[in-house]
């Protein structure tokens, strides 16, 4: 069994004390504000990150009064992660719950919240289905994705309904040159993309493409011995156009595909997914005012079907929105802006009640800094069909008491409107569900040193009006989460380590029993080495005895999924600056173990990958 103070043994080990020689990992992009991702340039200075979604504008992630991850494109192809979950999984208060291997769900825990308490951006756009509240990030191909932001703790004030825990806001791919990648792996794992731009004059044309398959394994053996796989098709194409008038961007993304899976539910067992993003944004500075704006229609399809019946569900989503924000002199900063978006049910297996509604927001934040004190707070205004109207507010303090030292602490108001399943869904429905809200508190500490990065941080999170329920969807007097998250990153000339620790304890207060499937210790670990053209890792993933539940119908709890260790190990080598070739094990010592009862996962299993980028 790996033991939490095992884990931390091995930060040491890997990084010798009195190091002070910093030399950075060519293979790994990581953050220099959050200790568990850095990366620095080649003559070991590190790369100032700039945040983007935290604030709604671009700072650099140290004036920041928030626990933020970024993961650009270098560091993901570094990790040689399967898909988003897996490499979501990774990062610190995230903890991830699996029904089978790529492809089926897989839903995100992040610092304990549900799946639906993290809001997911895609290219500053809110994504996912209306029906089921959230985006399933399982079909969201990691191929096509340039950028990852992942902001721990609640954002509402920014971005309305579904932020309580946290933001992922993705990137797609921007790139400026040629790429080209191959992989394959255990179970079938195949695929390939490209990724070109072209520049004339302002007019910067891009465009991304790809596929991928698995055959997969057994995701529930206890019910169908057959193997559960996936095929998708994705492509992405954009222009960017710069004016006297500002800077136009068009673009338009489509994927698509299938996922098998096993369940006791009827008999479907497949699904084809089909999602679409069109978006068409402008920025402009004026003086001293920075203006943007965006228009965008989104479309949802997933219908689940076997060879006797099809269950189909389409929701769409129009979202225009706009703000202007500036930096005064005084070292004030100050952010506005309007949202508006409608999401509706195209298409439903089954007639609901209500298939329209329109959400109309107005929001503003100040940004002030004086010397080693910074201040934040951010407002917003919702109006909602059927639920009339909500007022979410943050309120964030930073002090650099020291060199290189901070203490911050924040609170906000967050909240979640009930997705139309859980309002309209025949025999689960309950149309008296009230909004879920939250308030949440954070205390951190943090220092940010050349060759050694930490924080420290401590939250918690109540949840009034939590909606629990399986035959029927109802609303949950008080929930509580509380946790500390740990992160330390330790380089010293070759060597590099990140280490996380995260403590959960969550209860739902009706019951007194903890929420499902979140481990009370994770311990996330990654130790690198690198020289001359050769870099290789090694990982650690440490979960403790996780709650799963209990019967529908007795009441009595399901065991525990077991406390678990997995391990891995990679290597990557450049042939020359523009191939490099990568090899992944995972799961090394082909561990049994599972985050979701009764569906297994993958034992020891490989993955090779070839990457071209001609600049």
């Amino acid at each position: 069994m790996f033991k939490p103070v095992f884990a931390a043994l091995l930060v040491a080990t890997c990084c010798p004390a009195g190091a002070n020689t910093f030399v950075a990992d060519p293979l790994v992009e990581t953050t220099r504000s959050d200790p568990a991702v850095t990366n620095e340039h080649s003559d070991g200075s590190a790369i100032e990150h700039i945040s983007i979604y935290a604030n709604r504008t671009e700072r650099l992630q140290e004036d920041v009064l928030a626990s933020i991850t970024v993961l650009n494109r270098s560091d993901i192809l570094a990790r040689q992660a399967n898909d988003l979950p897996e490499l979501l999984a990774q990062l610190p208060g995230i903890n991830m719950s699996r029904d089978g291997g790529r492809g089926q769900n897989s839903s995100i825990y992040l610092r304990g919240g549900n799946t639906g308490h993290t809001l997911v951006l895609v290219d500053g756009v809110r994504s996912g289905s209306a029906t089921l509240g959230y985006k399933p990030l399982a079909m969201v191909p990691l191929e096509l994705i340039e950028r990852i932001e992942v902001i721990r703790g609640p954002r509402a004030a920014w971005y309305g309904s579904d932020a309580l825990a946290g933001v992922i806001a993705i990137t797609t791919r921007r790139s400026s040159a040629l790429e080209l990648h191959a992989g394959a792996g255990s179970f079938g794992q195949a695929g390939a993309d490209i990724s070109a731009s072209q520049q004339v004059q302002q007019l910067t044309l891009r465009a991304s493409a790809g596929v991928s398959q698995a055959d997969g394994f057994n995701a529930q053996p206890a019910l169908d011995p057959d193997s559960d796989g996936y095929q998708q098709q994705y492509l992405k194409v954009a222009a960017d156009y710069r004016s006297d008038y500002g800077l136009w961007s068009v673009q338009a993304d489509v994927n698509s595909g299938f996922n098998q899976f096993d369940t006791s539910f009827g008999s479907e067992d497949e699904t084809d997914t089909l999602n679409r993003a069109y978006l068409l944004g402008w920025q402009q500075q004026l003086n001293s005012w920075q203006h943007q704006a965006s228009l965008s229609r989104t479309f949802d399809s997933d219908t689940t079907f076997s060879s006797d019946s099809r269950s189909p569900f389409v929701t769409e989503r129009d979202e225009f929105n706009y703000q202007a924000a500036t930096d005064f002199s005084s070292g004030l900063g100050f952010v506005s802006g309007v949202n508006w978006y409608q999401e509706q049910v195209a298409k439903s297996a089954t007639a609901y009640e209500q298939t329209n509604r329109i959400n109309r927001a107005v929001f503003a934040g100040l940004n002030y800094q004086l010397a080693g004190l910074q201040l934040e707070g951010a407002a917003r205004h919702d109006a909602i069909n059927h639920y009339g109207e909500q007022v979410t507010w943050q309120l964030a303090a930073g002090y650099q008491f020291a060199y290189q030292w901070q203490l911050r602490a924040s609170r906000g108001t967050a909240f979640k409107v009930p997705s139309f399943n859980q309002l309209y869904f025949p025999g689960f429905a309950n149309p008296n569900l009230k909004p879920e809200q939250s308030l949440s508190d954070e205390i951190a500490v943090s220092y940010q040193g050349n060759n050694l990065q930490l924080q420290l941080a401590w939250f918690d999170r109540q949840v009034t009006n939590l909606i629990q329920g399986v035959e029927l969807a109802e609303n949950v007097l008080l929930a509580t989460v509380q946790g500390i998250e740990f992160s330390l990153a330790r380089q010293w000339q070759q060597w590099h380590s990140n280490f996380s620790y995260t403590w959960l304890d969550t209860k739902n207060r009706s019951n007194g029993l903890k929420l499902e499937r979140r481990p009370e210790n994770t311990v996330n670990w990654r130790g690198s080495y690198t020289a001359d053209r050769w870099s290789a890792f090694i990982t650690a993933d440490y979960q403790s005895a996780t709650y799963q539940g209990a019967d529908w119908f007795s009441g009595d709890a399901f065991p525990d999924a077991p406390a678990h260790t997995v391990w891995g190990a990679g290597l990557g080598y450049s042939i020359s600056p523009q191939l490099t070739l990568r090899a992944r094990l995972a799961n090394l010592t082909d561990k049994q173990y599972y985050t979701s009862r009764g569906y297994a996962t993958a034992g020891a299993n490989f993955s090779v990958s070839v990457s071209y980028i001609l600049q």
